[in-house]
């Protein structure tokens, strides 16, 4: 039985309207394929794209996770290594935002399906 929390599907990146199905394909450290997702619910059916171009805005949010990425990264250098010169904040921070994408690409998409698509929870929407 699904777990009803929001809070927990988004955690566990489930489809929205049944917690259950997962949304991607494949786990988050397979770096070849960390981006692809079930075009449907495995478990529900429901369509994850609800309109063409629906994860476009989730642009939106990953920007916002690289922006706040990049400025606690330059604070830390800056107090850390006492105010390097340019290529000591370019260089770590770069590789630093480099590492993070798959979970940036991945927790912007579930973000933004959960609280902008309008699916809501059905506990009666299971097919199993």
């Amino acid at each position: 039985m699904a777990d009803p929390s929001k809070l927990n599907a988004m955690i566990n990146a489930r489809c929205p309207h049944c917690h259950e199905g997962r949304l991607f394909k494949y786990k988050w450290w397979n770096l070849l394929n960390f981006a692809q997702m079930h075009d449907n619910c495995p478990q529900c059916d429901v369509r994850y794209e609800v309109e063409p171009g629906f994860f476009y805005g989730a642009m939106y949010i990953s920007y916002a996770f690289t922006v706040g990425i990049m400025l606690i990264g330059g604070i830390i250098v800056f107090n850390f290594f006492n105010d390097p010169p340019a290529m000591g904040y370019v260089v770590p921070i770069t590789i630093f935002s480099l590492v993070m994408v798959p979970f940036n690409f991945r927790t912007a998409r579930v973000i933004f399906i959960h609280l902008f698509s309008g699916i809501s929870y059905e506990q009666e929407s299971i097919n199993s």
